[in-house]
C-alpha cells in the first residue's frame, strides 16, 4: 500500500491559457486524476465503490499558488489521504517543478455518497484501512464553508454536451472554468491567480440554465452559481489575486 501517491504530468499546449500557464481547471483535473488513481490502488476506486452503490464526491477545496506551471514544464504531484474531518475524507496535494520547488499546495474534502440517495455515508462503511499520514499536511487548515457576497450577474449560460461527464452531470472542474470566466482580459493582464477556495453544493445537469454572480474583482473575489429555475446554489468560490508587476511601468 502506497501511503503517498506520486505522478508526473507534462504541460501540453492544449492545457494552457493565453499567458502560456496551465488553466486552473486543468490543474483541478490533474488533482482528480491522481486522487482517483491513488484511491484505486488503495481499494477504494470508482469501479470498486460503484459496485457497492457508493462514489466519491469532491465537496471542498482550498489551493495556494506560488506559481502556475507553464507550457512545456513537467510537474510532479504528490497526494495522500489525511484521515477524516467529520464526514469528510481529507486529501492533500503538493505540486513540484523539475527542481523540486513547491509550486502549489492544496487540501480537499471528499464525501462518500450513496449512489441511490446521494446521502453522505460515515467513514466506517468503507471498511478499508486507508493510510492516515498522521501529521503530514500540505496546508494547516481544512477548508471551512464559504460565505460569499455577490452583487451582479457576470453571465448566464446553458449546460450542454462539452460539460457533461459519464454520470450525465457537470464535472466540478467545469465549475472552476465558469468561475474564472467571470473576469475580463484586462484583469488577467494585470493580476495572477494566487489561490482559490471552492465549495461544491449541488449537481448540475444537461440543459440547466445557470446564472453566475460575482461580488467584486479585487484581491478576494466572491462568486456563486445558481440554477435559474430553482435558484439552488450550485457552488461558491473565492478567488485570490495578486498584482502582476509590469517592467517599465
Amino acid at each position: 500500500m502506497e501511503s503517498v501517491w506520486r505522478e508526473s504530468f507534462e504541460i501540453k499546449s492544449y492545457s494552457i491559457d493565453f499567458q502560456l500557464n496551465i488553466k486552473p481547471s486543468v490543474l483541478l483535473q490533474f488533482f482528480q486524476e491522481v486522487a482517483s488513481n491513488h484511491a484505486a490502488t488503495l481499494g477504494a476506486g470508482y469501479n470498486t465503490l460503484i459496485e457497492r452503490g457508493l462514489f466519491w464526491a469532491l465537496s471542498r477545496l482550498a489551493v495556494e499558488i506560488s506559481r502556475m506551471p507553464s507550457w512545456g514544464e513537467t510537474i510532479l504531484i504528490e497526494t495522500w489521504p489525511c484521515g477524516t474531518e467529520g464526514l469528510f475524507f481529507r486529501r492533500d496535494f503538493i505540486v513540484y517543478d523539475k527542481d523540486q520547488q513547491v509550486l502549489i499546495r492544496a487540501v480537499s474534502g471528499w464525501l462518500l455518497l450513496a449512489a441511490e440517495t446521494l446521502r453522505p455515508q460515515r467513514p466506517v462503511i468503507l471498511d478499508i484501512a486507508l493510510p492516515v499520514n498522521q501529521g503530514r499536511k500540505a496546508l494547516a487548515n481544512f477548508p471551512e464553508r464559504l460565505t460569499v457576497q455577490t452583487e451582479r450577474i457576470a453571465f448566464n449560460k446553458s449546460v450542454a454536451y462539452n460539460e457533461i461527464d459519464q454520470n450525465l452531470h457537470v464535472n466540478n472542474t467545469r465549475y472552476l472554468d465558469w468561475a474564472t470566466d467571470c473576469f475580463d482580459l484586462e484583469h488577467y493582464q494585470n493580476s495572477r491567480l494566487s489561490g482559490f477556495s471552492l465549495e461544491f453544493l449541488a449537481e448540475t445537469h444537461w440543459g440547466d440554465e445557470i446564472e453566475l454572480r460575482i461580488g467584486n474583482t479585487g484581491i478576494n473575489a466572491s462568486i456563486e452559481a445558481l440554477e435559474r429555475t430553482s435558484e439552488i446554489t450550485l457552488f461558491k468560490a473565492i478567488l485570490h489575486w495578486a498584482a502582476i508587476s509590469h517592467r517599465g511601468s
